[in-house]
């Protein structure tokens, strides 16, 4: 990221109540299953009846979450709509296979394959604000968010008087998450919200989904949230610990300037090592933040994790369900995310508070 992105509205949907107006994560919604489906809106405050009876789930989330973002930002449309999905719309994606064996490949109706498409959210939210400008879809699996988040900072260097409707967007299949309990991906070993960590965790994580949308430009204004200094990802490494140092040194900072960092724990026993590793070695003196065990595993929760580091810069407190280590800041000004999915994925995002 060439230049700092100013982030100027944020709406998010999960399973906790996050797009209710002031929610502070003090009080968590419990649940005892996996997966666990999005705590849903009143979608119709936000999107006309009719047009909402068309929609699938990713892009109900996904324009509402918009809709939170822009009017928080004071905008009635951006410039450029730049979207992450790890899965897409999943549902009709399941309903057009199906249809399509049930009928032995014939008498297909078309509208599930057409909202299958993983850029139909992006394509909806546009269609929704009139934006006829510059529409990307990002699918790779966890850094699909990042590397929208890359993309938005590279556009708006290029476009440095335009804003840009930036987020992320994965839902739940009926289906599918039968595959990850397959693949062994799941947790069956109580399998609550909020998860147990540390020495509670056990194999698996809880599947979520949800949508995080972030009205960006390259300017600050009085409605600024923070800014995003930089953001990083890599599929795999080695030694997480260099990878993380390797990011700090490349913007001339220390694990010391930074005043929280945010890990993405799941009480998923085989990869939570990661971050206790990262955390003691680098960031021993300084808050955790957990965010994955009250919002669960999904690929684009790191725009979950952006949301949440913009709120608590704005409010300078950490609930204490996020708080892992019982370190409170002295104040809140510049904040990392580190998250990763099953070992791959790594990724990094740096945020400041403005002024």
């Amino acid at each position: 990221m060439t230049k700092p992105i100013y982030i100027h509205g944020s709406g998010s949907i999960s399973i906790q109540p996050t797009h209710e107006p002031g929610y502070r994560f003090e009080a968590v919604k419990a649940y005892a299953q996996n997966p666990v489906p999005a705590c849903d809106p009143d979608y119709k405050s936000l999107i006309p009846a009719l047009q909402l009876r068309r929609m699938n789930k990713s892009m109900r989330m996904a324009i509402f979450a918009s809709r939170l973002a822009l009017q928080e930002a004071g905008k009635e449309t951006v410039d450029a709509v730049i979207t992450g999905t790890g899965l897409g719309c999943l549902s009709d994606s399941e309903r057009f296979v199906e249809t399509l064996l049930a009928n032995e490949h014939e008498l297909l109706n078309p509208t599930p394959f057409i909202q299958s498409t993983h850029n139909m959210a992006a394509a909806a939210i546009a269609l929704s604000l009139g934006c006829k400008g510059y529409n990307m879809t990002y699918v790779n699996n966890a850094s699909a968010f990042a590397s929208a988040l890359l993309d938005a900072g590279i556009y708006l260097a290029e476009h440095p008087d335009h804003t840009v409707l930036l987020g992320g967007v994965d839902e739940l299949g009926a289906r599918t998450p039968r595959f990850w309990e397959l693949a062994g991906y799941l947790k069956h070993d109580n399998p609550v919200i909020p998860t147990p960590l540390a020495a509670s965790s056990s194999p698996g994580e809880i599947a979520a989904e949800g949508a995080s949308f972030f009205v960006a430009s390259q300017q600050p204004t009085s409605q600024t949230l923070g800014k995003v200094i930089a953001g990083d990802t890599c599929y795999e490494t080695a030694d997480a610990v260099a990878f993380v140092n390797r990011f700090l040194r490349r913007y001339g900072l220390a694990a010391g300037d930074i005043d929280a960092v945010v890990l993405g724990y799941n009480g998923d026993i085989r990869y939570d090592a990661v971050y206790s590793t990262v955390g003691s070695t680098l960031f021993a003196a300084l808050p955790h933040i957990g965010f994955k065990h009250i919002l669960g595993e999904y690929d684009t929760v790191a725009g979950a994790a952006l949301h949440l580091a913009l709120r608590l810069l704005g409010q300078q407190d950490i609930p204490q369900q996020l708080l892992l280590n019982g370190i409170r800041p002295r104040s809140l000004r510049r904040i990392l995310i580190y998250t990763q999915r099953r070992g791959t994925n790594h990724g990094l995002i740096l945020v400041e508070k403005e002024g």
